[in-house]
């Protein structure tokens, strides 16, 4: 059965161990988690072999927060915008959070919630899990449906507002895997049946290929490239149309695509940056950036690299000055802009 263990969201916090994380296949190579919303999942057995799919990653993303799956013998690190990476087992991990490994007569699953300051937010374990990564998806899923569906309250931040709808969506899923599979089709055919009654569909033409997707009619054009058609070099940033890492090509003007519906653009051609080379030869402005090494961290550089080509076609950036004032709606946190600059200049005095 279902047991809480520590605080609940709102409750009391508990001081947690420090999380450093062995890589697999990586001598002396370790990954700490800290800064940012946690779930731990100590569990008999992961079936996904390469972590976790877009799917999970997507929802993570959508939480801002991160999954360590730990299992006897071994357990992945999941980040939304990164490869899941192997780990190795971690025993200091589980006695540390005080879990006995299913094999020694513990949980089949124990659900752990860290805040970004490493505190423990929730405890779950059930006995019964037959899928866990299941589990966490459908927690994952109900949790962000929750935190948008919420009004704004007063005093609460965003932040606290998707971890309190994680730790509800987290006990539910725990009470649930505790009730058996013989609960869970009719839930599934329920839910997808909800899903789709809203559903329309929206024809694109993506990096010259059309696609059509059947998505809800709030879906920003950002989360149908991303989480629908699997573009993830569109990268999202504010989320607010402020910092322009969504910047993709509308048959040929830029835009930022989170503040643009899909359905808006239904038919329209859409260029995202894994659209801009032809087969291995990369487009000039691609080349040019990578010559000037225009980018640092490259978390911008495929909006910034969008955004360039945009302002070239629209017969913009005569000067230095007009260049910077095209590309002021793009920020680059690692302050770049001399050599995004200059690898613009190159581009512009060879057309």
């Amino acid at each position: 059965m279902a047991q809480a263990k520590s605080g609940s969201a709102g409750g009391a916090e508990s001081k947690t161990p420090e999380i450093l994380l062995e890589l697999a296949g990586c001598e002396a190579a370790h990954r700490r988690v800290c800064g940012s919303t946690c779930v731990l999942a100590f569990c008999a057995r992961w079936p996904e072999e390469r972590g976790g799919g877009d799917a999970l990653r997507a929802e993570l993303r959508g939480l801002g927060a991160e999954l360590v799956v730990l299992h006897p013998h071994g357990g992945f690190h999941i980040r939304p915008d990164d490869t899941p990476q192997a780990l190795r087992p971690a025993p200091r991990l589980w006695s540390g959070f005080g879990v006995t490994p299913p094999e020694r007569g513990g949980p089949a699953l124990t659900l752990i919630l860290l805040d970004a300051r490493g505190a423990v937010r929730l405890r779950r374990e059930s006995e019964v899990a037959e899928d866990p990564q299941a589990v966490l998806l459908d927690a994952l899923g109900v949790a962000g449906q929750a935190a948008r569906a919420r009004p704004r309250v007063s005093g609460l931040t965003r932040r606290e507002l998707l971890l309190t709808s994680l730790a509800s969506a987290l006990a539910v899923a725990v009470l649930d895997a505790c009730a058996g599979p013989a609960a869970r089709p009719e839930k599934s055919a329920t839910a997808a049946a909800s899903a789709a009654a809203g559903a329309i569909e929206v024809s694109l033409v993506v990096n010259g290929a059309p696609r059509m997707l059947r998505i809800d009619p709030r879906t920003t054009l950002l989360d149908a490239l991303r989480e629908n058609l699997g573009l993830t070099g569109t990268k999202k940033g504010c989320d607010m149309g402020q910092c322009g890492a969504c910047t993709v090509l509308v048959e040929g003007q830029r835009i930022d695509s989170c503040l643009a519906l899909a359905v808006q653009h239904d038919g329209r051609k859409i260029t995202t940056i894994e659209g801009l080379a032809e087969g291995s030869e990369l487009h000039p402005m691609q080349a040019a950036f990578l010559a000037r090494d225009a980018f640092q961290c490259g978390y911008c550089t495929p909006g910034q690299i969008l955004s360039a080509v945009g302002l070239l076609s629209e017969d913009g950036g005569r000067t230095d000055a007009a260049i910077r004032e095209g590309m002021s709606g793009n920020i680059c946190r690692c302050g770049a802009y001399p050599n995004i600059l200059a690898a613009i200049r190159d581009v512009q005095g060879r057309s």
